[in-house]
């Protein structure tokens, strides 16, 4: 079971990481999706909502593919039916760690699922509304910067939960 926890952990890692080269991206989101899945399955034993989120990986792997030949005005649905799959994915990914931590009497870190995964769909929709309502403004900086970072710390506390649940519980 830990190495399903491991799966999740390194999968989602390898998709927030974005290193590019010429905007070719070096580590391909697709594989991390691809992994995240596999841990996925490995605990959809624990709660079906891994595997609910398992069949969202998939279709995000589906959709980072599609993203290769988006272009104009698609990009923009695109980029609204990608976010919505990804929350959907974090949303019954979390919860799926938080029945899990509930089944060992482990409270705090359910709830702490269960903080993340509210946090994360609400920062993510605030991203896009902003964005949408801040098109082509010069004064979205600053507010950009606060959700930027603000998303960046939610997703280094959701991959110290995955640890935690995997070194805690999983072993």
């Amino acid at each position: 079971m830990s190495i399903h926890f491991s799966q999740l952990f390194w999968g989602l890692l390898l998709v927030i990481l974005d290193f590019s080269i010429n905007g070719i991206d070096l580590l391909a989101d697709g594989v991390g999706y691809l992994i995240v899945a596999a841990g996925c399955r490995g605990l959809s034993q624990l709660s079906k909502k891994f595997e609910t989120a398992r069949m969202f990986c998939f279709a995000l792997g589906v959709l980072w593919l599609l993203g290769f030949a988006v272009r104009g005005d698609f990009a923009i649905l695109y980029g609204l039916v990608t976010m919505v799959v990804n929350c959907a994915m974090i949303w019954r990914l979390l919860g799926g760690i938080g029945e899990f931590a509930k089944s060992r009497q482990r409270q705090d870190l359910a709830d702490r699922a269960s903080n993340r995964r509210v946090a994360y769909v609400a920062i993510m929709v605030s991203t896009s509304l902003l964005a949408v309502a801040m098109q082509g403004s010069q004064n979205v900086g600053p507010l950009a910067i606060i959700l930027i970072i603000g998303i960046l710390v939610l997703i280094v506390m959701i991959l110290h939960l995955i640890h935690r649940v995997k070194v805690e519980l999983a072993t």
